[in-house]
């Protein structure tokens, strides 16, 4: 068990932990966010979806289910707005800024944590709590930055406009997850790697135990491993097609490895007391590359044969849940009018099967998991959220994100919407929906309210200003809870704002490759409550709701720092001729 030095505000989070903590009966709960990588609204059985979760059904089952909750539509902005409770771009993550990525030197655009904004897991373990993550990272950070040349020199292409000092030495190794806030980690801190690895492959893996590599990682199963790749990629570049495809043989397999870590971590800590606990669990599945074993890939090819079907079954599964209006329309990808080519629907179907077969081994690792914490005996005092870091990926998104439309990286409801569980025996009144609305920002404040703290006004010297999140705990308790004000998503040059959860304006939306080419600036505002799937453009019809969210945007983004795509292109461009 690691002990920590307590200063004042450390001193005083203690007492407000032991003396104001009144909500429920103690002990405090136990709190465990479980976040998918690329999952879509109705992947999920309890939404409507044709994969099969039952332990997330069960566990539906046991809570709240959310019919409209949000994240930021890509991956590092909603790790960062759940580790903070702050809009992305107010911690270094603006406009769709991806962690371990090149960025420009410019506030809002970082690519790591700000060191002065505390995170969910630092507040927790200054609360009492034990804090623990598996998985992905992905806000930044280089563990061998201060001794490895190679990875200083890596840090000087990413970054050509400025200088590696000291400063900034320390600045990216203090974004690692060990630094901030998590006393124990296994996981990845980029982006994306395999998900199998074979004993062959020895030490090719990028995972860390702390803030050094993991060494040799445990086999967690025989596998026969179905890998895919792109014939028309480059090998060589970003996901080589590992050699693993087809094998048959004993692996490290990443859902259940983290799985199986996190079962361990939590084990540890009740043998060292009755501290409670904060565990992070980040899966890296469904998210490219596409990996999985080929039996749960075979027993999904045959659901995939009819894409119109599955698209009309998710919308009429979703109404089936009354988690969407069974008056309202939804956008068809696959009406019969659409021609696709033989060999182009078998690589889709074969993309669809592998992108449920790995939801399934997430299920299945949800379940090993639950299973673990009721055998401690903690289950009906232990919180446990479930939900995705963004809508799925363009490379399945017309079909994975059904009833709603577009993908990963824009803002339609598709992108940004996700199903959310929270389940809490001891106080979650059982399989129940609510319609209040939720965004992974309010993760960080429903926390602390649980663990009897506040937020603090000052951190690392440094004051602190006011959380965009707020805590649900309300919902929880089974209460219905006003919407945000606004809230606001950017990612390259695309903008979104929902105004008091019934009107949603988007600004220039798509691809900005695209809009880009299109004269003007187009925009498109829905009423969520009645169209949900966005359908019905209502933009002409209501021109002054129009200017008056689009002025709201601007301000916003003045606020953030995000400046026009175009002019971060130019700047992007301009530093990398240095």
């Amino acid at each position: 068990m690691k002990h920590v030095q307590l200063n004042g505000y450390k001193i005083a989070a203690l007492f407000a932990c032991l003396g104001s903590f009144n909500l429920f009966a103690s002990p405090r709960p136990n709190v465990i966010v479980i976040m998918s990588d690329d999952s879509g609204y109705a992947d999920l059985g309890c939404y409507g979806g044709e994969i099969d979760t039952p332990h997330l059904d069960s566990l539906a089952q046991q809570g709240v289910r959310f019919k409209n909750f949000y994240n930021n539509g890509r991956c590092s902005p909603t790790r960062a707005s759940l580790m903070t409770g702050h809009d992305a771009a107010d911690v270094g993550f603006g406009a769709g800024t991806l962690g371990g990525h090149p960025t420009i030197n410019r506030r809002g655009y970082d690519g790591i944590l700000s060191y002065t904004v505390p995170t969910v897991a630092e507040l927790m373990r200054d609360a009492g709590y034990e804090t623990l993550m598996v998985g992905k990272w992905h806000l930044g950070g280089t563990h061998e930055i201060k001794t490895n040349q190679g990875a200083q020199r890596n840090w000087e292409r990413q970054h050509p406009d400025r200088e590696l000092t000291e400063e900034a030495i320390e600045n990216d190794y203090n974004a690692l997850p060990s630094e901030r806030g998590f006393n124990q980690y296994f996981g990845l801190v980029s982006g994306e790697s395999h998900l199998f690895y074979t004993e062959n492959d020895g030490g090719k893996h990028r995972l860390l135990e702390g803030n050094k590599p993991a060494g040799k990682l445990p086999m967690t199963g025989t596998y026969t491993m179905n890998c895919l790749w792109p014939k028309d990629r480059d090998q060589s570049k970003r996901y080589p097609y590992t050699p693993n495809h087809g094998k048959t043989a004993s692996a490290y397999y990443s859902t259940d490895g983290i799985t199986d870590r996190a079962i361990r971590m939590i084990n540890e800590t009740n043998a060292a007391g009755d501290q409670p606990y904060f565990l992070y669990v980040a899966h890296r599945a469904p998210h490219l590359p596409l990996q999985a074993p080929q039996d749960l890939v075979d027993k999904y090819m045959s659901r995939y044969e009819n894409f119109a079907q599955v698209e009309a079954d998710r919308a009429a599964g979703v109404v089936r849940e009354k988690l969407f209006p069974k008056d309202a329309a939804f956008r068809s990808e696959f009406g019969p009018g659409l021609k696709i080519p033989a060999e182009k629907k078998k690589e889709l179907q074969l993309k669809y099967a592998l992108h449920a077969a790995m939801m399934e081994k997430i299920d299945e690792n949800v379940g090993k998991l639950v299973a673990a914490i009721k055998e401690t005996g903690e289950l009906e005092n232990t919180l446990i959220f479930y939900f995705s870091d963004n809508g799925a990926a363009s490379h399945v998104g017309d079909m994975m994100n059904s009833p709603y439309y577009g993908c990963k990286g824009l803002k339609w409801e598709g992108a940004i919407k996700t199903h959310c569980i929270a389940s809490w025996p001891k106080v979650i009144q059982p399989d129940t929906i609510t319609d209040s609305i939720g965004w992974v920002g309010d993760i960080l404040p429903t926390c602390l309210e649980l663990a009897g703290t506040t937020y603090p006004e000052t951190f690392r010297g440094v004051k602190t200003s006011e959380l965009e999140g707020r805590s649900i705990v309300p919902v929880l308790k089974g209460q219905e809870i006003a919407p945000h004000e606004f809230l606001f998503s950017n990612n390259k040059g695309n903008q979104s704002v929902i105004f008091k959860g019934r009107w949603k304006l988007l600004i220039e939306p798509g691809w900005y490759a695209h809009t880009s080419k299109v004269p003007g600036i187009q925009y498109e505002l829905y009423d969520m409550e009645k169209d949900p799937a966005e359908k019905t453009n209502l933009s002409q019809q209501n021109p002054e709701l129009v200017q008056q969210l689009s002025a709201a945007c601007e301000e916003w983004q003045r606020k953030c720092n995000i400046i026009d795509h175009g002019e971060y292109l130019r700047i992007s461009k301009e530093i990398r001729k240095r």
